[in-house]
């Protein structure tokens, strides 16, 4: 059998190896999973980044923590809709208040964060895998 790779057919198949190659590593190195994964828990980092903002203006506005994250539904000073669900399950984050002014939240997720993630500003951009939780504490703004 002859092989003939005139008129840039040699280049031809070179390129389609080469493609065919990167596009393997490319799913090699970052699997849809993973890639999924770490969506997701972007989502829940921003979720719990926007329950903490609405925990601390519901604080300022009743000089209280709210009983459970039900109560931040029906606030209407807040500005953005809060999503304290987790967005793969559509289950609430967990809430519990531990003092008066300190309350604890939590959400399950899908794999331990990196270096290389993006925290995009969150505090809860660096987490485990599974269920991690964060002590937090409202601010007290001085009455006027």
């Amino acid at each position: 059998m002859k092989w003939h790779f005139g008129n840039g057919r040699l280049l031809a198949w070179l390129a389609a190896i080469v493609a065919i190659a990167a596009v393997a590593t490319s799913i090699w190195l970052n699997p849809p999973s993973e890639m999924r994964a770490r969506r997701f828990d972007q989502l829940r980092a921003q979720g719990l980044n926007q329950t903490q903002n609405a925990i601390q203006m519901y604080y300022a506005v009743h000089d209280t923590l709210p009983v459970d994250l039900k109560a931040l539904e029906s606030e209407h000073n807040l500005h953005q809709e809060v999503n304290w669900r987790d967005p793969e399950t559509q289950q609430p984050f967990e809430y519990a208040i531990m003092g008066e002014s300190s309350y604890r939240l939590c959400a399950i997720f899908s794999r331990n964060s990196d270096r290389n993630d993006e925290t995009g500003g969150f505090i809860y951009g660096k987490h485990s895998a599974g269920r991690d939780c964060f002590q937090e504490n409202v601010v007290h703004y001085p009455k006027q």
